[in-house]
């Protein structure tokens, strides 16, 4: 990956987060060290302080200060929770034992609502969504009675293996999003934004070149999972470590630090550099222990992890990197964060030439749309 585009991934990072670029950032360091006693350095880095400053700049330093030493230990918990492939797991809503095989089969040109029955039957969640699906108004007119559709047969019956290998992967990844993300209100917004926009993209780009579409969209779809588990889970790591270290201060009865802590919340620019970090070779390591037979999403997003050149990727890994880059600069340029020069020289930096463009120039990136 050049420098422009690992920089043109960090700035839309930015932006999913909601990144103050005009803010002093924190960033995860990936052999970031403890100090040996925190407290202790903390104590006379606020004398020192207190010696050269005065008023709200000294109140501003401390609070910079304390932050800072407070992510160190937050780096370590959140390294030891993502060490940790329980941990990552449980982070995410189960899709189920029974899910991959559904995926996998989805992937086969010949495959049969027959056959794709019993493998939905198997996946309770996905069952229950299909039928409140099928029972939404514009689909219960089309039965001669209007009546509930009750068994799975009938409903995918009205919706076909086309819509199904939109629905299921989209489904999945709606269960996955996190209920919470305080305060960074945006992200669920954003992210199922450019999770469907990207997978609507690849799988255009996909169809265009006689290559397997559904593959396409569930890469660029699924690619976005370790996000979401690097969010839930430095979230935790930052509300654990800080109410330690509240209860630190309050018990030594230090009100300046007490009141120092209070005053903070978890820090953007730090979740940020985190998920440019992990959330790659999280979604990677997810997809492996699906094991699936057919598709090859783990190889594609461990070349997208391992920054494999355009020229050595597979045509699905590009595709998928295509649709990564179209999408960020379409987005960056909408909320005014790219130049319109960087723009086209990212663009074509992916090989996305001007037909490619204009293709995806007439899609609606968000709307999924299976009628």
């Amino acid at each position: 990956m050049s420098s422009f585009s690992s920089s043109l991934e960090q700035l839309f990072i930015d932006n999913l987060i909601g990144v103050d670029p005009n803010q002093k950032r924190l960033r995860y360091l990936k052999n970031q060290q403890m100090e040996t006693d925190t407290r202790q350095m903390l104590e006379v880095e606020r004398k020192a302080l207190e010696a050269r400053q005065s008023g709200e700049n000294a109140k501003k330093i401390f609070l910079d200060f304390t932050q800072a030493h407070l992510h160190d230990e937050v780096a370590q918990e959140l390294m030891q929770r993502l060490s940790s492939i329980e941990v990552i797991s449980s982070s995410l809503f189960d899709l189920g034992p029974n899910f991959p095989a559904l995926i996998d089969a989805l992937s086969a040109k010949a495959v049969t609502l027959n056959q794709l029955d019993p493998l939905i039957s198997n996946v309770e969640w996905l069952k229950e969504d299909i039928l409140r699906l099928v029972n939404q108004p514009r689909y219960r007119n089309k039965t001669s009675s209007g009546n509930l559709v009750k068994d799975i047969k009938t409903a995918l019956r009205f919706l076909g293996v086309e819509a199904l290998q939109s629905l299921v992967p989209v489904y999945a990844f709606r269960h996955c999003i996190p209920h919470s993300t305080d305060p960074f209100l945006q992200f669920k917004v954003k992210i199922w934004e450019y999770s469907l926009a990207t997978a609507l993209a690849a799988r255009a780009i996909a169809d265009s070149q006689g290559l397997n579409g559904f593959v396409a969209f569930c890469a660029a779809m699924f690619q976005t999972m370790g996000h979401m588990v690097v969010i839930r889970n430095y979230l935790r790591s930052y509300a654990q470590v800080k109410r330690a270290e509240l209860l630190r201060a309050r018990d030594a009865r230090d009100t300046e630090l007490t009141d120092a802590l209070e005053a903070l919340d978890a820090d953007a620019g730090f979740l940020s550099s985190s998920i440019e970090e992990f959330a790659g070779i999280i979604s990677a390591d997810l997809i492996a222990r699906w094991q699936l037979k057919r598709m090859p999403l783990a190889a594609i997003l461990d070349q997208i992890v391992d920054q494999t050149p355009m020229s050595s990727c597979t045509d699905l890994t590009r595709v998928v990197k295509q649709a990564n880059t179209y999408v960020q600069v379409k987005f960056l340029v909408q909320e005014q964060r790219l130049e319109v020069d960087d723009a086209n020289k990212a663009l074509q930096d992916a090989g996305i030439h001007n037909e490619m463009r204009k293709m995806l120039a007439q899609l609606d990136l968000k709307k999924l749309s299976f009628e």
